[in-house]
C-alpha cells in the first residue's frame, strides 16, 4: 500500500484528479493558512500521472550528497553531538530531552528542508502537534464541529523512544514519494543513512529539530487507517485527532471505549508498531464531567475553555503580580514571562472571558495589567 498526502481546501470541493493537478511538491504551498490535507491510499501502485510529478534519481542524489556531507557527524560517537536533560511533564514524572550540539543541529535542519521542499514531506489531517498553523484549540474544535458528548483519549507509552530506524524505514516505505526512493535498492540505502542521523541509540530522541516531522509522516498510514475504521465503527460515527502520542476520539453517543482501544490497538499492531498504550493514562469521559482534553475542556454547552478551576488560578496570579509589584517586591522576568504567556494562551482559547478577568482585576486594583506588563518586559 502506498499514501499519497496532499494539502487541499476544505471549503472547494475538489476530485482525486483535480488534487494533483499541479506538480507533486508545488501544489498549494503558497497557501500557508491550508492546514488540512487529503490522503489517498493506493492499494497497488500510485497512478503514472503522480510518477510523472517526481525525478526518483534526483530525490535520491539530493540524499546521497547529504549524506556525504555529513560523513564526519556520523563517524563519531552519538552521544558526545547530545546533551541530555530532564523537564517536567505535565501528567508528572520527567521527560527527557536530547538537544544536538550545533554541527548536528544544522544539520538535522537541513535534512528536514529536504523532506519538507523536495519530498513535500506533510501529515495525516487528524494530525495537530509540530505543525505552523495548528494548535491544541484546533484539535479540539473537530470534536466541537462533530458536537460530541462521549470522549476517550489514549497515551502512546514512550512514543519518540520507541521508535526505532526500522520502524522508520518501514513506514515510509509506504508514503509517496518515499515509497518509490526505497524502490530502488540505493535509495532505500541513501533514505536509511539519512534517517540514522536523526537517531540516538538506534531509536528517535526527543528534542530535535527534525523528530516531530518523522513522527508525522511515519503515522499516516496509520492515523489514515484509524479514521477510516472510526468513520462508522460499533454503528457509530466517530471522529479523531492525534497530539504527538495522545489520540483523542469522540462520538455524540456513549460507547464502549474498551472496543475503541482494541481498535487502536489491532491498527497498530497490523503495522507492527513498537508502541504499547499506556492504560494508566487512559480517560473516559462525557462532556457533562471533567472532560479535559490536552488540557483544555469541552463543556456541555459545547464550548471550549480552559475551566473554571484555571480561570481561578489566573485571576490570583494577576492580583500577587499587581500587589507585589506595588509592595517593591516584583516578579523576575522569567515569572513574568509565564504570567505573559499564560495571559495570551487563555486569550486563544476563550478571548471574551479573558478580556472580562482582567477588566475585572484592573477594576478591583486600579490597574492597567497589559500595560504593566508590558512595561515590565520591556525593562
Amino acid at each position: 500500500m502506498v499514501y499519497v498526502t496532499t494539502k487541499y481546501n476544505p471549503h472547494k470541493q475538489m476530485t482525486i484528479e483535480e488534487m494533483f493537478t499541479n506538480p507533486f511538491g508545488t501544489r498549494q504551498r503558497s497557501k500557508r493558512s491550508i492546514t488540512a490535507t487529503r490522503t489517498v491510499r493506493f492499494d497497488d501502485r500510485v497512478s503514472d500521472r503522480l510518477l510523472d510529478n517526481i525525478d526518483v534519481v534526483r530525490l535520491i542524489k539530493t540524499l546521497h550528497d547529504f549524506n556525504v556531507s555529513t560523513k564526519e557527524l556520523r563517524e563519531q560517537d552519538r552521544n558526545s553531538l547530545y546533551t541530555t536533560f530532564f523537564v517536567p511533564k505535565r501528567s508528572g514524572g520527567l521527560r527527557q530531552i536530547d538537544a544536538p550540539n550545533s554541527d548536528l543541529m544544522d544539520a538535522l535542519r537541513i535534512l528536514r528542508r529536504i523532506f519538507e521542499d523536495q519530498f513535500n514531506a506533510l501529515y495525516h489531517t487528524t494530525a495537530y502537534a509540530y505543525i505552523p498553523g495548528r494548535c491544541t484549540v484546533d484539535a479540539l474544535k473537530v470534536h466541537q464541529a462533530n458536537e460530541s458528548k462521549w470522549f476517550v483519549s489514549l497515551d502512546l507509552h514512550n512514543f519518540f523512544g520507541s521508535t526505532t530506524l526500522d520502524f522508520m524505514m518501514s513506514q515510509f516505505a509506504m508514503v509517496f514519494p518515499f515509497s518509490e526512493v526505497v524502490k530502488v535498492p540505493s535509495g532505500a540505502q541513501e533514505l536509511r543513512t539519512a534517517l540514522s542521523l536523526a537517531t540516538k541509540d538506534n531509536v528517535l530522541p526527543q528534542g530535535t529539530p527534525i523528530s516531530p516531522l518523522i513522527t508525522n509522516i511515519m503515522m499516516i498510514p496509520i492515523d489514515f487507517e484509524l479514521t477510516k475504521r472510526l468513520r462508522d465503527f460499533e454503528k457509530n460515527h466517530f471522529v479523531n485527532t492525534r497530539y504527538a502520542d495522545d489520540f483523542d476520539i469522540s462520538c455524540k453517543y456513549d460507547f464502549d471505549y474498551h472496543k475503541v482501544e482494541a481498535l487502536v490497538r489491532e491498527i497498530l499492531a497490523d503495522f507492527n508498531a513498537p508502541f504499547t498504550i499506556n492504560e494508566r493514562k487512559t480517560h473516559y469521559c462525557s462532556s457533562s464531567g471533567k472532560n479535559y482534553q490536552l488540557g483544555l475542556l469541552l463543556n456541555k454547552d459545547n464550548e471550549i475553555t480552559v475551566g473554571h478551576k484555571v480561570k481561578r488560578q489566573f485571576m490570583n496570579m494577576l492580583h500577587h503580580y499587581v500587589l507585589d509589584r506595588r509592595n517593591g517586591n516584583p516578579w523576575d522576568l522569567h515569572d513574568i514571562q509565564v504570567l505573559k504567556g499564560k495571559y495570551e494562551y487563555y486569550h486563544s482559547v476563550e478571548a471574551n472571558a479573558t478580556d472580562g478577568i482582567v477588566e475585572y482585576m484592573n477594576r478591583k486594583l486600579n490597574a492597567n495589567i497589559p500595560r504593566l506588563l508590558s512595561d515590565d518586559l520591556k525593562s
